[in-house]
């Protein structure tokens, strides 16, 4: 007798559009219940995440009754898991427990059940996974083969349960094959039932599927062959008519019948795509094409243990975004820690899909990123009523660099300065409408940026099954690849340009520009920094090259306890050579859509406005403002001196299970004001910046 135990995990991020909650709930979620009811010898575990969970209480709950009854009836095993999916090797371990335990009572509360197992969301193993979650109930989890060969396990050995511990806190580990996750449901049930009947033959006595419940009627092409065409009612069929020698299993029941085979330690790891997706692109493109030989010559599986990506927390190396949002999480997260409403909204900031990218948006998706930054400038708002609203200047190694940042706070504004990377703003917040308008996303080379291609998905197969978002072919307009632009630096805001008369604002939008200074990503000396006379200062020198001549910048922040923030910068020409450069301050804010028209460029001087979709100039400026309508901010800016304004949307080509995807991830701007200096000769030049808020 072959055991099936079937683990079905289903989840939809914190800030995803309700739309796409209720395309998943009506394509995938509940005709999954319905055809579990209806098929009475099927039993599977059942994990929903949290957001998921909220969502279909609020809109549904019907569904949840549903999904209660089958538990009641013995059908169902809910697993736990962080409440809000996030990756628990990731965040504090006190966090880990006190989103596993939130899960736990939600269960417990709303199902009347207590969970023994747990979902590792996307299946991001550490090795002290086991010692963080002890005392919170959880005996088992569910990883993948590609973790067990990692560990030394040959194929023919991962079919059971093992055991694993840390400092003597053990846990159970259930390893759920890649095969099965290629074949369920993309293949025809035949297959399927013909290899579960091939793993009975060979001896097995368990085969393990766990995966998302997406694939059951909301990845592309899934709904009709799934749902319509009858997939899953013909393989819950199926198996109920094979029962002489295959029976599904809950998971927990398989782990009481079952003692395990052994104690086993498991590397740092994740599913296989995600250890390619984490590495650099040019590394990653190494991977495919080594792991393309050996299939080439019959030798992957010899090889296949030894051959691995990286880990998921490269993430955090390969985009500075993602870091810039997990450290400012763990920083908030100690200084909130004993508070409940402000862990809240830490808790929801660790919902993991918006820290990476792989076959989805993640990342590259502007409102999960969105929703993190909304629910961690909540929190930082509460932080500080907490402190008073008192005026605060943090200096210390924020993205964890070992080099010194800044922090700005008041009741009203966040700033975060970088004096190691040009000197730049990488955080401009407006914390009572809980906006980060530093949230853009520099334009990279991705891996899969070689394979951009005039070809269309082919998910209609037929009988013979459809093809997986990680095989099908992407479609992409024939411009895309034209569309690809790589920038040379990481865009934040406050950074200095000295570009020469032939620059164009074409050329400086697509990076086919030349930069005659050095200042861009270079480190600044900080000459001053602290809180006095109801301000925060920040003074930042740096002597360098600009144009044939040498300059010393000299730029001074000062914020106070309204949303203003006024930069002073100070020129001085050294040397024998003159200076004669066109200046460029840098600033790169989002207004979230590029096609909404209540968000615009307002030139308050002429009364004209301009789109966020243009590449353009305007000249003798004074004043230029960035106009959030929906979200009731503008955010004005004001010159000393007359400026040209060189406005581009930043726009990024990625990879989503829909295809590839031209999507802003920002606006960039740079105010450009000329400099002619002869030798010894000093000029000042300020910009202001307020945030206005909108009355609602």
């Amino acid at each position: 007798m072959l055991n099936l135990v079937m683990i079905i995990h289903c989840h939809q991020p914190v800030g995803n559009f309700d739309h796409v909650f209720n395309m998943g709930h009506e394509k995938c979620y509940r005709p999954l219940l319905d055809l579990l009811d209806a098929h009475h010898s099927v039993k599977a575990g059942i994990h929903f995440s949290g957001p998921l969970l909220e969502w279909i209480e609020q809109h549904h709950p019907a569904s949840l009754d549903l999904l209660g009854s089958l538990v009641e009836r013995g059908r169902v095993e809910l697993l736990s898991g962080g409440f809000f999916e996030p990756l628990l090797a990731s965040i504090p371990a006190r966090d880990a427990r006190g989103q596993i335990e939130m899960m736990n009572e939600y269960l417990a509360k709303r199902f009347g059940r207590k969970p023994s197992g747990f979902w590792l969301t996307e299946r991001v193993w550490d090795p002290s996974i086991p010692l963080t979650l002890s005392g919170t109930g959880m005996d088992y989890t569910v990883v993948d083969d590609t973790h067990f060969y990692y560990a030394g396990l040959k194929p023919h050995e991962i079919y059971g349960r093992y055991i694993t511990e840390k400092e003597g806190h053990t846990l159970g580990l259930l390893a759920t094959p890649m095969i099965m996750r290629y074949l369920i449901p993309f293949k025809p049930v035949e297959d399927v039932i013909g290899h579960l009947r091939f793993m009975e033959k060979q001896g097995r006595n368990v085969a393990v599927y766990g995966d998302d419940g997406e694939k059951f009627g909301l990845w592309p092409g899934t709904y009709e062959w799934v749902i319509e065409k009858g997939w899953l009612q013909n393989f819950f069929t199926a198996v109920s008519e094979n029962s002489d020698w295959l029976r599904t299993l809950l998971p927990g029941e398989f782990v009481a019948e079952n003692p395990p085979l052994g104690r086993i330690y498991l590397p740092q790891a994740s599913y296989e795509e995600m250890t390619e997706w984490a590495l650099p692109p040019e590394r990653t493109q190494a991977l495919e094409d080594i792991i393309a030989s050996l299939k080439a010559e019959g030798r992957w599986e010899e090889w296949r243990p030894f051959v691995r990506g990286g880990v998921w927390d490269n993430f955090l190396v390969k985009y500075d975004e993602s870091n810039r949002m997990h450290k400012k999480m763990l920083l908030l997260s100690e200084k909130g820690a004993h508070d409940k409403e402000i862990m809240e909204f830490i808790r929801r900031a660790q919902c993991n899909c918006a820290y990476w990218h792989g076959v989805f948006g993640g990342l590259y998706s502007g409102h999960l990123r969105r929703a993190v930054h909304e629910n961690l400038v909540r929190a930082q708002a509460r932080l500080m009523k907490k402190e008073d609203n008192k005026l605060q200047l943090l200096r210390l190694d924020f993205d964890k660099d070992g080099s010194e940042e800044i922090l700005l706070w008041s009741a009203t504004m966040g700033l975060g300065l970088d004096p190691g990377r040009g000197g730049g703003l990488f955080e401009i917040c407006h914390l009572p409408l809980a906006i980060n308008l530093s949230d853009v996303l520099t334009r990279r080379p991705e891996a899969y940026h070689r394979n951009i291609q005039d070809t269309r998905q082919d998910n209609e197969g037929g009988d013979k099954g459809i093809s997986s978002i990680h095989d099908s072919a992407q479609s992409a307009d024939e411009n895309l690849k034209k569309q690809l632009v790589v920038d040379t630096y990481i865009r934040t805001s406050l950074l200095d340009h000295f570009l020469g008369p032939d620059a164009t604002c074409e050329g400086y939008a697509f990076n086919n520009y030349s930069e005659q200074g050095d200042f861009v990503k270079a480190r600044y000396q900080v000459e001053e920094a602290g809180v006095s006379s109801g301000e925060a200062i920040v003074k930042m020198t740096r002597t360098g090259r600009a144009g044939s001549g040498i300059l010393t910048v000299k730029k001074a922040v000062r914020m106070k306890k309204k949303a203003q923030v006024m930069i002073r910068y100070e020129f001085e020409c050294l040397g024998d050579e003159p200076v004669r450069t066109k200046y460029g301050c840098e600033f790169n804010l989002t207004l979230f859509s590029a096609q909404d028209p209540e968000r615009y460029y307002q030139l308050p001087e002429c009364g004209r406005r301009r789109e966020i979709s243009e590449t353009g100039c305007e000249d003798n400026l004074t004043r230029f403002e960035l106009v959030n309508g929906p979200d009731r901010l503008t955010a004005a800016f004001a010159f000393s001196h007359p400026v040209s304004t060189w406005f581009f949307p930043l726009m990024t080509v990625s990879k989503s299970e829909e295809g590839f995807e031209r999507t802003y991830q920002g606006s960039s701007l740079l105010f450009l004001h000329p400099l002619d200096l002869s030798p010894g000769q000093k000029v000042w030049f300020q910009i202001g910046l307020e945030l206005i808020e909108k009355a609602g």
